[in-house]
């Protein structure tokens, strides 16, 4: 029996539990989709062993490594099973090396069934480089754009749960693509994570007639869309969401501070007001942190609408003319209802307003 399974082959299969079995700090950095992370060692062992690796030999390195993880090797085979469950573990680290190799030998000699990944994590970060490179997107986009606080992103969303093609770039990179963008958000992914949920997000749908997005630039945050997915926005069918004000402040505060906002969500708000303070000048800014002081969220961010992304917008947008739609989003399910069914049409409808 071959316990190598090649990426392709691997991502193919639904039977398999990828189990990523390098140092938590490597996992962090980037990782397979939906992998699981059972290091076979630590951040501090595997420090310790690169020392042992270039002081005393590689043959020194590996008895070091040995007596590092042998009174833990029941334990670590429990593990992987219970976290594989009903599914066959398919073990990688960074090159399909000692490390997985270990794994897998001792998970099969214990009588639980395993793979390994031929090349490791980086045969995976390889595969999806050279997919995004030359994608043969099938699919046309449905791009929505609107001033903020319009629920672009609740579209998105909603499509999503029906089981639609939607894809949320924003949650993909983390990112809401704003100066506020990663307020109240964990840190934003790598660019090597982003292309891996990208590439499967756009294997799911690739082949509807439309997969709706959010429009975008370039970047979100510190992360690059391919070039292929720019043009296909662009090119795609460019429809504009509204709301009244009041409703988009409403929103704003809802996505962006929760009912007790932490001090470390505050103080980034603060800090970011302060770094506008070129474009919104001094009294603006001096109001702008009053209200957050007062925790005047509404104020600050009706404040925030009109005097700089509703001009940012303004500067940006396309003319309203080169919409093919204007959906009102004040009534979201209904909203949602008439993207859901743009979504499904095979041939785009004429240019309407709504």
């Amino acid at each position: 029996m071959s316990y190598e399974l090649n990426v392709e082959e691997a991502i193919s299969r639904d039977d398999l539990a990828f189990i990523d079995v390098r140092s938590p700090g490597e996992f962090s950095q980037a990782s397979i989709p939906g992998a699981i992370n059972i290091p076979l060692f630590d951040d501090e062992q595997r420090r310790q062993l690169g020392l042992i690796y270039h002081a005393e030999g590689e043959g020194q390195a590996r008895r070091a490594a040995l007596g590092m993880v042998s009174p833990g090797l029941s334990d670590l085979v429990d593990r992987v099973a219970a976290a594989a469950g009903p599914k066959v573990p398919l073990l990688y680290c960074w090159r399909g090396g000692l490390r997985s190799l270990s794994v897998c030998q001792i998970l099969n000699l214990s009588g639980v069934p395993a793979f390994r990944l031929k090349g490791g994590y980086r045969a995976f970060r390889r595969y999806v480089h050279q997919k995004l490179e030359n994608y043969p997107l099938k699919s046309k986009m449905l791009v929505l754009h609107g001033l903020t606080g319009v629920g672009k992103t609740e579209v998105i969303l909603k499509l999503a749960r029906r089981g639609l093609p939607a894809v949320d770039l924003e949650g993909l990179a983390r990112h809401r693509g704003s100066v506020f963008g990663s307020v109240g958000l964990k840190p934003q992914r790598s660019q090597k994570d982003f292309d891996a949920l990208l590439l499967k997000e756009l294997d799911r749908f690739n082949g509807a007639p439309f997969i709706a997005v959010e429009g975008e630039g370039s970047r979100i945050g510190n992360i690059h869309l391919p070039p292929f997915l720019v043009q296909a926005m662009e090119e795609g069918r460019q429809i504009l969401l509204t709301a009244p004000l009041k409703e988009r402040i409403r929103r704003i505060v809802e996505e962006y501070l929760p009912i007790e906002p932490s001090s470390a969500d505050l103080e980034q708000i603060r800090q970011t007001i302060m770094s506008l303070q070129r474009r919104l000048g001094k009294e603006q800014t001096q109001k702008l942190l009053l209200y957050l002081e007062q925790k005047d969220f509404a104020a600050a961010a009706e404040t925030l609408c009109t005097e700089y992304y509703d001009r940012l917008y303004r500067d940006a947008r396309k003319e309203s003319d080169s919409y093919e739609r204007i959906i009102d989003t004040a009534d979201m399910e209904r909203a949602v209802e008439q993207v859901a069914g743009m979504l499904l049409d095979a041939v785009a409808p004429a240019a309407t307003g709504d």
